[in-house]
């Protein structure tokens, strides 16, 4: 039984099917749903939160209660933009993820000081 268009009998899209070539862009991006959005997001937070956490324990294990502090601090800031950025405003967004940075930076400057 033949899927529809550009799609195997599991369900995945296989481009390079020479019988559906007549019909190759229309199961490009407009078409499906590209996902990769989501994917950059959930790699950002998933970095950024080891590299937070990272600080955080970094600090707490060489006894730096102020690198600590800060990447704590950072952390928050990181949060509250999340929170901005859902609800759509892009000036608090920037302002706390500079405010995030610029902690952060502190907490690391802690740690080579």
């Amino acid at each position: 039984m033949r899927e529809s268009i550009g799609q195997d009998e599991y369900g995945s899209a296989n481009p390079f099917d020479p019988d559906d070539l007549p019909n190759l862009n229309a199961i490009g991006p407009s078409a499906g749903s590209n996902d990769f959005e989501k994917y950059a997001v959930a790699v950002i937070i998933v970095f950024g939160a080891l590299i937070i956490g990272g600080l955080m324990a970094a600090s707490m294990t060489f006894g730096h209660r102020n690198g600590f502090l800060f990447a704590l601090g950072g952390a928050t800031a990181a949060w509250i933009s999340g929170n901005a950025l859902l609800l759509d405003r892009p000036r608090i967004y920037a302002l706390f993820v500079g405010i995030a940075a610029v902690l952060l930076i502190g907490s690391t400057l802690t740690l080579v000081i």
